[in-house]
């Protein structure tokens, strides 16, 4: 600890009260802004890394800059979200159908270590992992938006710049936003992950208002590139803690990788069994299908700092400002997955994930635009929208 640090004054406070979850990483490093040190969220981080090395900064925006990033994934910004930290998704507005999401940035990186990842682009010029502490003035913001638009229902996630549970255990804000969220008529959380970190939240009263989704993909996949995440096994295990618990289970196969192997999809279909021998179709949420895509860097990113890999070998093309598969290889490959899910699921729990019209006529013709899909995923059959709203808390 620096003696910046010492000059702020840092006092201790109890965390919350809640069921004991062991820390998913140590950082190496904090950096705290120094016009957070003193915030209540930054104060019981740092009861969490009691033996981490810390510095309080002036300036956060020093430490914006390229860096190598397998280092940078060692340490951890503390700071505040200036602005509109609750935003639609980036696949609304372009010329891929979307469901209508909208997202809630809480938190930008990750510890976990994908291959495909593209945050190793979008964060190359501020890759720590940066956490915002100021959550009760973030979810102020999303409480006014739903009030103004009450008479819509919304899905809102905080998974789209890093694992939204990866680091809860040290954050804690899955803890203030699923009761957060059990206060709205107009709103469900998801929280998408690869990590097992769901015991803390198991007791927490959710009122339906709260999707705990996991990353899937083939065990081969998880074990060659999905570095630093929960096996297969212990994804599943984790989700039916969850739908245990009366909470919504989701599951996104994306990546979808072609490696052009004899019975590619097949391995895909039996992790679809795998889902379905551990869970009942009542009990999830949604499943959503999304083929391999990236912006143009990203390979030659990915290949410096994992040259072991073979995921971007495949034929791409570039596609708005990411690389895709060919149209028609995207199409054979939806194909066998989207029938074999609508064998278990009924078709309003499916979709694809910032797929175009073209792909989409030719594996579900009904759906004919982003509303379609937001108004099958918002189905009462998958939310119960019955009962008594508490009043707002923020």
């Amino acid at each position: 600890m620096s003696s910046a640090a010492h000059d702020t004054k840092i006092r201790r406070l109890h965390t919350r009260k809640s069921k004991k979850a062991s820390l998913p990483f140590a950082p190496e490093k904090v950096w705290i802004d120094k016009k957070v040190a003193d915030h209540p969220q930054t104060i019981r981080i740092l009861n969490k890394l009691k033996n981490c090395d810390y510095d309080v900064v002036d300036n956060v925006k020093k430490l914006k800059r390229p860096s190598d990033l397998s280092a940078a994934k060692k340490q951890m910004v503390l700071t505040y979200h200036k602005g509109d930290a609750f935003k639609p998704c980036q696949g609304i507005g372009n010329e891929h159908l979307c469901c209508n999401y909208r997202v809630i940035d809480l938190i930008s990186g990750c510890p976990m270590d994908c291959s495909y990842c593209i945050l190793q682009s979008y964060l190359y010029n501020n890759p720590r992992t940066t956490v915002y502490v100021n959550i009760e003035e973030i979810l102020s913001q999303v409480a006014t938006f739903l009030s103004k638009n009450s008479q819509k229902f919304f899905r809102i996630g905080t998974g789209e710049l890093g694992d939204s549970l990866a680091l809860d255990p040290i954050v804690e804000f899955a803890s203030v936003m699923i009761p957060f969220f059990a206060s709205k008529r107009n709103a469900i959380l998801e929280l998408k992950t690869k990590s097992t970190f769901v015991d803390h939240l198991l007791d927490l009263n959710h009122r339906n208002r709260t999707v705990i989704s996991w990353s899937m993909n083939t065990p081969e996949i998880i074990e060659s590139d999905e570095r630093d995440t929960a096996s297969l096994d212990e994804r599943l295990e984790a989700a039916k803690k969850v739908a245990a618990a009366g909470m919504g289970v989701g599951f996104h196969f994306d990546p979808i990788i072609i490696k052009k192997d004899v019975g590619e999809m097949d391995r895909y279909i039996k992790v679809i069994d795998r889902i379905f021998d551990e869970l009942e179709p009542k009990q999830i949420s949604w499943i959503s299908l999304g083929l391999l895509r990236y912006p143009k860097d990203l390979p030659n990113l990915a290949t410096q700092r994992f040259p072991d890999t073979s995921l971007f070998t495949g034929e791409m093309v570039p596609s708005g400002n990411k690389m895709r598969y060919l149209r028609f290889i995207r199409e054979e490959a939806y194909r066998p997955l989207w029938e074999h899910l609508k064998s278990k699921l009924p078709p309003h729990k499916i979709y694809l994930c910032m797929e175009t019209p073209a792909v989409w006529e030719k594996v579900d013709p009904t759906v004919k635009g982003n509303s379609c899909i937001e108004k099958r995923l918002c189905n009462t059959e998958s939310i119960n929208f019955d009962y008594q709203a508490k009043p707002t808390i923020f």
